[in-house]
């Protein structure tokens, strides 16, 4: 059995114990890695809002409770409170810019490639990858702390996250993950999406990155413990990626131009910087031989001698600093310019320290190259800026590279920017590079050994994609896609399209008149100007087919009017006809197709039932006109079946059972539009059509009917329904006498007339039948 341990929280700038911590167990540990492998498959799913939420609440806890933790913070760590308070604010800065990440879908990464031709539809998303293990950063408490960005961008990506505390300042840990907690809780998100373990040694650290249920690692801290945690990764049975950040030398490069007395407090200032303890601190500066370069040097020597001993985070910390700086001090060809001894006092205070060498010392001795975190800092001074290049290729990786230059040093600069390009991940012109700014475009991280993966920042927004991985998805039914991959776009997201970035709903164009009607139909007016001719047909219209409304069809052939009346004129007898009308009452849909009533739908009014089944009642004689309209333009004149003229009434006016609403003209709200862009996608409209807009203008109704249909207008059984329809429409066309016109656009009638009966006539029938049944009026249908 493990033995229980603790371990101390400790003042650095006086040495005494604040508390004691308990090291985690075995069981402990055991615990977490259930709770967030069973929290995976919920937390890891397509919809941001949980992720959105709970982000937002972590952001809103840590603000109340700030002035707690800064204090803790403060003594635990020994940093200012300014500091301390500005990194509050940028933890929280982090979580908000990673909840409008992904609330926009920014991280899912969405492309898709229709098929053309030969080639296969393919569509490709990121997807988390499952329980992530973070392990805090000892130099940012916050910031890269137990809700800092590492965790921040593996719950934003969908992973649950079991953090490892710093042992330097266990109590603020403790109240961060309090926050957290409280979130998680207050979100209703599951409870293992985020644990907290704290431990001095690195028996359950050994153990979380070798657990089958960890999918990446996070770390901040010493190359030494990166590359142990890497290979652990590494050696295991199925190896996982390890992100881990080692810090840097970040070499500067002061080209002659550039040299000023400010430049050199720049410096200063940037050295010491939360007492070096900063793993993108200036390590090494390259100064011109000579009087100017002598000049800033005594300068920063100066502004260095002027900060009092600051304290290190820990113990081990200093003494770590204090040995490498007695060992460079000890060196060959190395002055001691200021510092570089062990303070007798009872805290972990170290002094800002500056050494100097020349190039050709610095070049031969590996030692002076290696990164001493603190407020240490090595001036090697150069003769020609020719010299640097072969500085700047013997780095390896590292962070940063700052290149300083002035009136002249322009070529020299590019030249040196083009070897650091290669060494470095960030390049910083005429600045210094600590500040990380916390940006969508920053990338903090750089070829090993600064990190174990050179692609990956563990600042801004792009850290996300640490914790993701595409999955290409080819050929898939549209009810098998996640959600940022339909064609409707639910979630309103950006998405690259055939190669365009847009957040529009994908409306597929196949081939044939169909397709070119989707086009032509939204550049046609709604309702057009008519000529007197036209008019009268409009007019004539409802008396024939017995409803109080023209049908959206004849409104877009009325921009046709050489076609539109003399092939109404020629057809208005075959629609009173009874071989018309019992053609049409063939045409309807299977019983199979249509769902339980919903009880909370039944209670909507008679109105909207009243105007649904005038709707559905219509739409089997509006499907039969068009396809024997489309059947005269396309196969032309056919003797069909011959009509007795005394079966062929006139206009039998509209029934008094029929109801029209007027559809709402008011701009849809996001819910009601949402629903419109999908039913859109879902059948191919290029339109939301008359009847959907009405039903709209009830408030949350159409969202609510919608949620029913979607996934009956989505299935097989649907579309195969909707096969035979078209099927029977056409059999029956071919038996009934068709209008054949002579007419100059009877390529675009055969457009507007093959959409409305392929797409917009037979998805409207199935969805007002399916409607209807959900209203409880089964018996209203027309069924097949």
């Amino acid at each position: 059995m493990q033995s229980a341990k603790s371990f101390p929280s400790i003042d650095p700038r006086t040495g005494a114990e604040r508390r004691r911590f308990a090291d985690a167990t075995h069981a402990e540990l055991d615990k977490a890695l259930a709770g967030a492998a069973e929290a995976f498959p919920v937390w890891g799913g397509f919809d941001p809002a949980p992720r959105v939420a709970l982000l937002r609440r972590i952001a809103d806890e840590l603000t109340a409770r700030r002035a707690e933790l800064v204090a803790v913070a403060g003594a635990e760590t020994g940093l200012p409170e300014q500091r301390l308070d500005g990194e509050v604010e940028r933890t929280v800065l982090q979580l908000t810019q990673f909840a409008r990440m992904i609330e926009k879908g920014g991280h899912f990464d969405a492309v898709i490639d229709p098929a053309t031709g030969a080639a296969a539809d393919i569509r490709r998303v990121n997807v988390p990858l499952g329980p992530v293990a973070v392990f805090a950063a000892s130099n940012f408490p916050f910031a890269f702390g137990v809700a800092g960005t590492d965790t921040a961008a593996a719950l934003a990506a969908g992973c649950p996250v079991i953090v490892k505390g710093h042992p330097s300042h266990p109590e603020t840990a403790e109240l961060v993950a309090a926050a957290v907690h409280a979130a998680v809780a207050a979100t209703g998100a599951p409870s293992g999406v985020f644990q907290l373990l704290q431990e001095s040694g690195l028996e359950v650290a050994r153990r979380l990155v070798t657990a089958p249920e960890i999918a990446a690692v996070a770390f901040t801290g010493s190359l030494a413990g990166g590359r142990a945690i890497f290979d652990l990764a590494a050696a295991r049975p199925r190896p996982i990626p390890v992100y881990a950040e080692m810090g840097s030398l970040n070499p500067v490069f002061v080209l002659p131009g550039a040299l000023t007395e400010s430049l050199a407090d720049g410096f200063a200032t940037s050295l010491t910087t939360s007492n070096g303890q900063l793993c993108i601190k200036p390590g090494v500066i390259f100064v011109p031989s000579g009087e100017a370069g002598d000049s800033f040097v005594a300068r920063a020597v100066h502004q260095v001698q002027e900060q009092p001993p600051g304290v290190m985070l820990n113990a081990a910390m200093r003494q770590r600093l204090a040995a490498g700086a007695a060992e460079v001090a000890e060196r060959a060809g190395v002055r001691v310019l200021t510092g570089a001894v062990l303070p007798d006092d009872a805290g972990f205070s170290f002094p800002a320290s500056l050494v100097e060498a020349d190039l050709t010392t610095f070049l031969a001795d590996p030692a002076l190259g290696e990164e001493r975190f603190g407020p240490f800092g090595v001036i090697v001074r150069y003769g020609e800026p020719d010299e640097l290049i072969g500085a700047a290729r013997s780095f390896d990786g590292h962070l940063t590279g700052t290149i300083q230059l002035g009136a002249g040093d322009s070529e020299d600069g590019r030249r040196l920017a083009a070897e650091l390009a290669a060494r470095v991940g960030r390049i910083v012109w005429n600045g210094w590079p600590t500040g990380v700014a916390v940006t969508d475009a920053m990338h903090h991280g750089g070829p090993y050994p600064a990190t174990t993966n050179a692609a990956a920042t563990s600042v801004g927004t792009n850290g996300i994609f640490r914790f993701l991985r595409p999955v290409a998805y080819q050929n898939s039914p549209q009810n098998q896609l996640p959600a940022p991959l339909r064609d409707a776009n639910p979630l309103r997201i950006g998405r690259k399209v055939a190669g365009e970035t847009t957040a529009e709903t994908i409306i597929t164009t196949g081939p044939g008149d169909a397709a070119r009607g989707a086009v032509l139909l939204p550049s046609l007016p709604a309702k057009p100007e008519l000529t007197p001719e036209a008019a009268q047909v409009i007019k004539e219209v409802p008396g024939y087919l017995g409803v109080p409304f023209v049908s959206p069809i004849f409104q877009a052939l009325a921009n046709y009017p050489d076609y539109l009346v003399p092939a109404w004129n020629q057809f208005k007898p075959v629609i009173g006809s009874a071989e018309f009308q019992q053609a049409a009452a063939g045409l309807g849909v299977p019983a199979g197709l249509l769902p339980a009533p919903e009880e909370s739908l039944m209670a909507v009014g008679t109105d909207i039932a009243r105007y649904t089944i005038t709707f559905h009642r219509l739409l089997p004689k509006i499907l039969l006109l068009a396809s024997c309209w489309y059947r005269g333009l396309t196969v032309g004149a056919d003797p069909g079946l011959a009509l007795d003229g005394n079966t062929c009434p006139g206009p039998r006016g509209v029934s008094p059972a029929a109801v029209n609403i007027v559809p709402d003209g008011t701009p849809p709200g996001e819910e009601l539009a949402r629903v419109y862009e999908e039913i859109r996608a879902v059948h191919d409209h290029p339109r939301v059509l008359s009847y959907y807009r009405a039903i709209g203008g009830r408030p949350g109704l159409m969202p609510q009917v919608w949620k029913r249909l979607e996934p009956i207008a989505r299935s097989a059984e649907y579309a195969a329904a909707r096969e035979q329809v078209l099927a029977d429409a056409d059999a029956a066309a071919a038996r009934l006498p068709v209008p054949v016109i002579d007419t100059s656009h009877a390529d675009d009638v055969a457009a507007i007339l093959a959409l409305f009966r392929l797409r917009l006539i037979p998805s409207l029938l199935f969805d007002t039948a399916v409607v209807l049944a959900l209203l409880g009026e089964n018996a209203a249908v027309v069924t097949a």
